[in-house]
């Protein structure tokens, strides 16, 4: 009996446990079901919206912990990033116990049909201070064999994928880690902003990232704590590159044929040794000049102790690019913030033709030369040693044609320039960049007036050398400036240079030669100036002249804070002159030959000079004409006019609105002629002694009135002062 009351005592025990079992699990049943397939189960989940939000458009559970929604869509914000995460059904395993401790952990999720990725928001999400008893989610395993599409950005992926994945984080700030996770695709598609970029596209990467707080890493930053490994293989498109009549390059993603083919590894801000990267694609399009283009572009990257960078474009019957680039950078850390950290690491060769929208680039290879300017859309064709990041000794530069502006002592000079660069090794291992520039056409004008060119030529050669430390600009710059022969419309336009009252042009042609050396000023060191006007009609001292003339001057400077140049030797010639005396005779056929043994110039606006002359000329019939008029003088006296060839040696002055001539001694074997004058404005002052055979006169000349000595005229003479020291 007492057996039987046992035995009844445990039947009701253990049907009221499963009375009780089966309660729970119906209550659990109904209150989950409730919560996933009602408003509280959001409410829950998306306590902040602005940072994380999920919803589902239904869901089951038929087991504690064991949960089943679909529907699924997730997203949210960190700083910057936004991202989102869409599964038309998620299956996934809760930890109970774990809840008990505010910790949220999933051993497994599995996710069908999946669709996610990342983007940029334009207004930050700043995130909250951290605090303590953050909840923790840790969830081991987040599987699936459906992903379809997921996007960065710009970029877009596409195909048949699979992937795990696993990670850990602590709210309120607390730590993070992603789990060694896997992402696999096939038959893909990668696009960027629609373009493809790659199709037939295998992609496999295996990531993790190191448990760490925000404080530790932060933003880019995380990349330090990051390992990743990449193998993806497919075939490229191609790009049109258009070059637009004003330089402009407009690049866009086209169907083609390459190929690419990577496996790389990058741990903790460091390229793994052993890595490949190998892509080819044909880039076509057109040049500036609107030639079609239909090139090859191919780049090899390979990691051991360095990162090898080889890029190639090969030459192309209808091509318009060529490139062979072998660098290598110098250790294996990738710049996260400063891509410009690679350069300093880069040594190699890079040899090609490539276009530049600008090559303003260029003059900043001669800071010796501020006074240079080259730009303008253009190609470039260079055989470039690089060390260290810097251009080294031994490269070249070829630019078939740039914009290349001189302004050389107030003048701008302008043209379309050939021109060719070397860096030559200087001394301690100084870099020395040499220009040698050709304008096939090229014009002269003044700064004031830049868009009036008074000078038109072809050919003007420009040679830099700036060997030497920039400290020493100055010294260091070596600059040559050579043109012949350019053609000068108008000469009247040297009368802005000229003392107007004592000498001008009037009509007339001319061309105009320079050598000239300059300094990193742009300033005329040394060299030579040649004008040459053919039937050119000038005033010189009152008289009117009509015939060829040509002033060779050869400078060498003397002082650049006063533009004082040194000129001895310059020399001025005049053929086929015709001239009228003031109210007498006029002449035709003269000519005459002046060697200034000693001068000095003053460069500035108007132009002053001095010192000694020597002079060859037909007669001294033009002497005398600056002095009267036939009528005035004895007859005698212009009979040396036709006494022959005359040697004239004297000083000269020319400063501002006076001209002095001082010293002035005309002789041959029958006649001597000693004279002086001054010149200011319309005054004219001056001394003439004439000695022919046996006879001799003296003449003083102020203003419009003459004076004659014929009497001991040489001591009257020799005892008048001179106008000059």
């Amino acid at each position: 009996m007492e057996r039987i009351f046992f035995r009844n005592r445990s039947l009701r025990w253990l049907a009221g446990t499963l009375v009780a079992l089966l309660a729970t699990y119906v209550l659990y049943l109904v209150a989950g079901n409730v919560f996933l397939n009602t408003s509280l189960g959001e409410q829950a989940v998306n306590r902040k919206p602005d940072r994380f939000q999920m919803q589902w458009a239904s869901g089951r559970t038929w087991w504690p912990g064991r949960v089943s929604l679909r529907g699924v869509t997730l997203q949210g914000q960190s700083r910057r990033i936004g991202w989102e995460a869409k599964a038309d059904r998620v299956e996934g395993r809760i930890a109970l116990l774990p809840l008990l401790s505010r910790r949220l952990h999933v051993p497994e999720l599995r996710a069908y049909e999946v669709r996610g990725g990342v983007h940029r928001v334009a207004r930050e999400l700043a995130p909250p201070p951290p605090r303590d008893g953050g909840w923790e989610l840790q969830f081991d395993r987040i599987a699936s064999d459906s992903i379809r599409r997921g996007y960065f950005g710009g970029f877009e992926l596409l195909g048949t994928g699979r992937g795990e994945v696993g990670f850990y984080k602590q709210l309120r700030g607390g730590p993070m880690e992603l789990m060694p996770s896997v992402v696999e695709f096939t038959g893909a598609r990668l696009a960027r902003d629609g373009k493809e970029v790659l199709r037939e596209a295998t992609l496999e990467a295996r990531f993790a990232i190191d448990r760490h707080r925000r404080e530790e890493a932060a933003g880019i930053d995380k990349l330090l704590k990051t390992r990743v490994d990449v193998k993806m293989g497919g075939r490229t498109a191609g790009l049109n590159v258009a070059v637009g009549p004003r330089g402009g390059v407009v690049v866009t993603l086209v169907p083609g044929e390459g190929r690419a083919d990577i496996d790389l590894g990058f741990e903790r801000g460091l390229l793994k040794p052993g890595g490949r990267a190998q892509w080819t694609m044909a880039v076509g399009g057109n040049d500036i000049a609107g030639a079609a283009r239909n090139d090859i572009l191919g780049i090899d990257v390979a990691v051991d102790e360095d990162i090898v960078l080889k890029a190639t474009v090969p030459p192309q019957a209808d091509g318009r690019l060529a490139v062979d680039a072998d660098l290598r950078l110098r250790g294996r850390q990738v710049p996260l913030r400063d891509v410009a950290s690679l350069l300093p690491r880069a040594s190699g060769n890079v040899v090609g033709v490539w276009h530049f929208d600008s090559l303003r680039w260029l003059s900043d290879l001669f800071p010796q030369a501020p006074w240079l300017k080259l730009d303008g859309a253009g190609s470039v064709s260079a055989d470039v040693q690089v060390a260290e990041g810097q251009l080294a000794a031994g490269s070249r530069i070829a630019v078939p044609e740039v914009d290349a502006v001189a302004e050389v002592m107030g003048n701008r000079i302008r043209g379309l320039a050939r021109a060719d660069i070397r860096l030559d090794a200087g001394k301690d291992g100084a870099l020395v960049p040499r220009l040698q520039a050709t304008m096939d056409r090229f014009d002269v004008a003044s700064l004031k007036t830049p868009g009036t060119p008074y000078v038109q030529g072809r050919h003007l050669a420009l040679s830099i050398n700036a060997e030497g430390p920039l400290a020493q600009l100055r010294d260091a710059l070596q600059a040559r400036v050579v043109f012949k022969d350019a053609r000068v419309p108008d000469l009247r336009v040297y009368n802005a240079f000229l003392p107007r009252r004592q000498m001008r042009f009037d009509a007339g042609a001319g061309v105009l030669s320079g050598d000239l050396s300059l300094d990193a000023a742009g300033e005329v060191g040394r060299g030579t100036v040649r004008i040459a006007g053919r039937g050119t009609r000038m005033q010189m001292a009152g008289v009117q002249l009509r015939g060829d003339i040509d002033l060779d001057l050869k400078l060498r400077r003397a002082d650049l804070k006063r533009r004082l140049f040194v000129a001895d030797g310059s020399t001025v010639q005049v053929r086929n002159v015709g001239f009228t005396e003031p109210g007498g005779e006029s002449r035709r056929g003269w000519w005459a030959r002046v060697t200034l043994d000693r001068a000095r110039l003053d460069a500035d606006r108007p132009i002053s000079a001095g010192g000694g002359a020597d002079v060859t000329m037909k007669d001294v019939g033009f002497l005398l004409a600056l002095f009267s008029r036939q009528k005035e003088c004895p007859a005698w006296v212009y009979r040396l006019v036709d006494d022959g060839q005359a040697q004239v040696q004297g000083r000269v002055e020319w400063r501002d609105d006076v001209l002095i001539l001082d010293r002035m001694h005309a002789r041959n074997d029958r006649y001597d002629m000693l004279a002086r004058l001054r010149l200011q404005g319309g005054q004219r002052q001056g001394d003439l002694y004439a000695r022919w055979r046996a006879l001799s006169v003296g003449m003083e000349v102020q203003g419009d009135q003459r004076k004659l000595h014929l009497v001991r005229a040489k001591a009257w003479y020799d005892g008048r002062p001179h106008y000059l020291k």
